[in-house]
């Protein structure tokens, strides 16, 4: 039982064997619920995924950083965006942010430029501040669901608080752990939106208009949470083709084919070599497209895959699609 558990946790839960299942399986629960019974078992979840545990429950993040400090990511905001505190004052789109892009300086870029696309734009928009909590995904990746359910409550809790007409994540997983397992919890006060489709909506209304040349060759890694698990594949790309001056080319295995980035449902924490090494291959992918930039929309695939470009001497460079639209505004 033991070797079954440390290869059911060897498993990103990616999606990959659910695209391409002969009997059409839907093996993305199968594999959650399998980690679930582990849990309840006392067969999971690894040893190693203990630290991250304990810090989502005493710190309300995975990183063990203080709550005091989640906010603290909007002081670098330039002076012209505002960032609305939703418990406070009324706005129409919740933005949450999530705990990678409020904690991690190598993300924290990904809130900022976010912040600032959705300021250009004009959209009436706020956070929760230091009040918003990690949303849980990592505990119900690694079957915790007891765990998670009661941060789940917490969160809606505050949005019905909030009272937005919009919640908006740019994590991928964030954004899957709020659309799909939230429901089971408790009615959500408003609809979850990806920030590709978001802005995707203000480019083609005209709300949005990037003027500036972005020169480049640039290829697009799908974030398994979402593509294969919410079937979001065109909203980046438009994105990226309403930049001027970026030709984009893509990848041979993209969209429902694409290869993880390693980092999903805990592996990079209990098994960090294999991670390192399908991140490898994903940046390998990239380079064959002859692109100059890769780009993502997830924090974890962007961690992943930046550390791969770093650790292999690539010469790609890593990007977040907020960061390039926000260089063409």
């Amino acid at each position: 039982l033991r070797e079954l558990s440390r290869r059911a946790y060897e498993c990103t839960i990616c999606g990959q064997c659910r695209a391409v299942c002969p009997a059409h399986l839907d093996t993305i629960p199968m594999w959650e619920n399998m980690r679930e019974f582990l849990v309840s078992n006392g067969l999971g979840p690894m040893p190693e995924h203990q630290q991250i545990v304990k810090s989502v429950e005493n710190y309300d993040n995975p990183w063990m950083q203080p709550r005091a400090q989640r906010s603290r990511w909007a002081r670098r905001l330039d002076k012209d965006v505002t960032v609305k505190d939703a418990l406070k004052e009324h706005s129409d789109v919740l933005y949450f942010v999530g705990c990678t892009a409020a904690y991690d300086p190598n993300i924290r870029a990904m809130a900022l430029d976010t912040a600032t696309v959705l300021s250009r734009a004009g959209v009436d928009f706020g956070t929760l501040g230091n009040d918003e909590g990690c949303c849980g995904s990592t505990l119900l990746r690694t079957g915790l669901l007891e765990q998670a359910r009661g941060m789940a409550e917490r969160n809606i809790e505050r949005f019905e608080r909030a009272a937005p007409s919009v919640i908006l994540t740019s994590c991928a997983g964030c954004y899957k752990t709020l659309r799909q397992d939230y429901p089971k919890v408790g009615k959500l006060p408003a609809e979850v939106v990806h920030i590709t489709t978001f802005v995707d909506g203000l480019l083609r209304s005209g709300r949005l208009v990037p003027t500036k040349r972005v020169e480049g060759t640039v290829t697009f890694h799908d974030p398994c949470h979402l593509g294969r698990h919410n079937l979001l594949y065109e909203e980046p790309r438009r994105i990226l083709r309403s930049i001027p001056g970026l030709k984009v080319v893509e990848m041979e295995r993209n969209r429902e084919d694409a290869r993880c980035c390693g980092a999903g449902g805990g592996v990079k924490t209990a098994f960090p070599d294999l991670a390192a090494k399908i991140s490898a291959m994903r940046v390998g992918d990239a380079e064959r497209t002859g692109a100059d930039i890769l780009t993502t929309s997830c924090p974890f695939c962007y961690q992943s895959l930046r550390s791969s470009v770093e650790a292999g001497g690539s010469k790609l460079r890593m990007t977040d699609l907020m960061e390039l639209l926000r260089s063409s505004l």
